[in-house]
């Protein structure tokens, strides 16, 4: 551009040739405009959860009333850093893509059904958005064609998450359970052999049995009463997470944002038109 233009000569020119700068952002509008009627239009549904405390876990919380007054229900930031560490595994993305059909749904046409199901999770992985909020709280955003399906797939990331959490609880107690059985049956056959040996006549060892018998009777006691508290952990598995708001339909389009794109579309194509005006006739004018 030249340098040796002033405000006023660049006014100038601009006021000149006004009509070819507005047919140039004219004309940039309508291509924009027939570009956004073709290009796909792709809603949006958010779902919030909070994390819930691990502690609720703890076996003994279900045993006595007062102790499970003492739990607060609510995770902390560390918790919800957990729970979003299990958003990065590529085991929820391919769930979903086998739940959905999202094959079909995604139109990808490839011989190999192992590779088709793998572009169709990386293209959901583009259209699924996990995010840490301000609140403590985990947003869960899915975009698809479909405003229905889009609400369907955040929503069913919310149950498989909470599900893979409590199903992590699910197997601690059923190994901390195996384990605990294990202990019952080596004391309950302690104490079998013992009642057999003090049948025994002139039994040397009388008091020392007895002594070993009550001491097993106690830990029997003990590891059935931790049984029986596994037992109704594993029938009230702890939630894995709390659901603040479900994903619902979305009315408008996400994007493209047609008003947005048509704003930017006329101050870029002004400014083009300006510069290329100031260009040309700023030279023919010298």
């Amino acid at each position: 551009m030249p340098t040796n233009l002033n405000v006023i000569d660049v006014l100038h020119i601009l006021q000149l040739h006004r009509k070819k700068i507005i047919g140039i952002v004219v004309m940039a509008l309508i291509a924009a405009a027939i570009t956004l009627f073709f290009v796909p239009r792709y809603y949006k549904s958010t779902a919030y959860v909070l994390p819930s405390n691990p502690e609720l876990a703890d076996k003994e919380r279900l045993a006595y009333d007062h102790l499970q007054r003492l739990y607060n229900y609510i995770g902390n930031g560390d918790d919800l850093d957990l729970l979003y560490g299990m958003t990065r595994l590529d085991t929820l993305y391919f769930q979903l893509t086998d739940s959905f059909h999202l094959v079909n749904n995604y139109s990808i046409d490839v011989s190999n059904k192992e590779l088709g199901r793998l572009q169709a999770m990386k293209k959901l992985k583009k259209n699924l958005q996990f995010k840490k909020t301000e609140n403590n709280q985990l947003s869960i955003s899915a975009w698809d064609k479909s405003p229905l399906l889009a609400a369907a797939i955040a929503n069913a990331a919310v149950v498989l998450l909470k599900q893979s959490e409590e199903n992590i609880w699910l197997h601690n107690y059923q190994n901390s359970l195996h384990n605990l059985q294990n202990q019952i049956n080596i004391q309950q056959q302690k104490i079998i052999d013992i009642n057999q040996q003090l049948l025994l006549p002139n039994q040397a060892n009388e008091v020392v049995l007895k002594a070993t018998l009550t001491q097993s009777l106690q830990l029997l006691a003990e590891y059935q009463k931790k049984q029986a508290n596994i037992i109704m952990a594993i029938q009230n598995v702890a939630p894995g997470l709390y659901v603040v708001e479900n994903a619902v339909p979305s009315i408008q389009p996400d994007t493209p944002k047609p008003l947005f794109v048509l704003i930017a579309v006329a101050i870029i194509s002004f400014v083009f038109a300006a510069v290329v005006v100031l260009i040309y006739f700023g030279n023919r004018s010298k």
